[in-house]
């Protein structure tokens, strides 16, 4: 029996896992490549939303992964298909980047400058927020419009430090008006795998890779998939205890994913 024994989709982040930052990622990338040349199905899933799936998709390529629009799934698009499910094409507020806003586009909804005229407000990752910007979401929040996050993630990792994530935006939202999120639409939440993946999928089939553990390694866990934390992003190394409880929760702990190659 091997790790990848009766696995048919491989899960796969990218921020911490292909990338940290600028810096690429090269031991993963090519053990990446070489699940590909295997025959696995990669899907790469992210809580980033600062790019659009077209711009995570030409970076892949970029790096030689031979990836295809449905491979790539982001909180982003998660959040906007969500949001034309429960309201239809609608007249959103966006505190966020330029590729949340093209996912948003893309499925019909309004990008609006006034707060006024939304019916929504979607958060995710904004680099460039400021604090005008921050009290017409407050504004909005207090008329009682939808509130969605694309994901709560602190902080993301990057060269050799970490940043302020959409979590702490959000976070600031939240005290600021008194209120929290009417959906997450990124990792833990399983509804971005069925973004990914469809709705018909044996979860005991899949793997998830990631950094984080409170994202990737707990959806693997809610949707019954084998969950495998690689250190190389968010986590670089483990304190011994918290190696061991996550042992005893059946999660699989990799220093990058050359170990992974080497376990097939």
């Amino acid at each position: 029996m091997t790790l990848l024994d009766n696995i048919e989709y491989i899960i796969v982040d990218l921020d911490g896992v292909v990338w940290r930052g600028r810096d690429i990622i090269e031991d993963n990338v090519s053990s990446l490549a070489r699940l590909l040349d295997l025959g696995f199905k990669l899907r790469f899933i992210t809580n980033n939303s600062t790019k659009s799936r077209a711009d995570y998709i030409v970076k892949l390529r970029s790096l030689g992964l031979k990836v295809n629009p449905e491979d790539v799934t982001t909180s982003g698009r998660a959040a906007s298909l969500w949001l034309k499910r429960v309201q239809g094409e609608s007249r959103v507020y966006v505190i966020g980047e330029e590729g949340l806003v093209e996912e948003l586009r893309v499925e019909g909804h309004i990008v609006t400058e006034s707060s006024l005229e939304a019916s929504s407000l979607v958060v995710g990752l904004d680099r460039r927020v400021c604090y005008n910007k921050l009290s017409e979401a407050v504004r909005a929040l207090a008329r009682g419009i939808l509130f969605i996050a694309t994901n709560l993630d602190p902080n993301l990792p990057q060269e050799d430090t970490i940043i302020p994530g959409a979590g702490a935006i959000i976070a600031f939202l939240e005290v600021a008006s008194g209120r929290k999120p009417d959906f997450i639409a990124g990792k833990p939440n399983p509804w971005i795998l069925e973004v990914a993946l469809g709705e018909a999928i044996d979860y005991s089939r899949v793997l998830v890779i990631g950094d984080r553990i409170d994202t990737d390694i707990v959806l693997a866990e809610k949707v019954g998939a084998k969950p495998v934390l690689v250190l190389t992003g968010a986590h670089r190394t483990l304190d011994e205890n918290i190696r061991k409880q996550l042992e005893h929760r059946g999660v699989i702990v990799l220093n990058n994913l050359k170990e992974l190659i080497n376990k097939t």
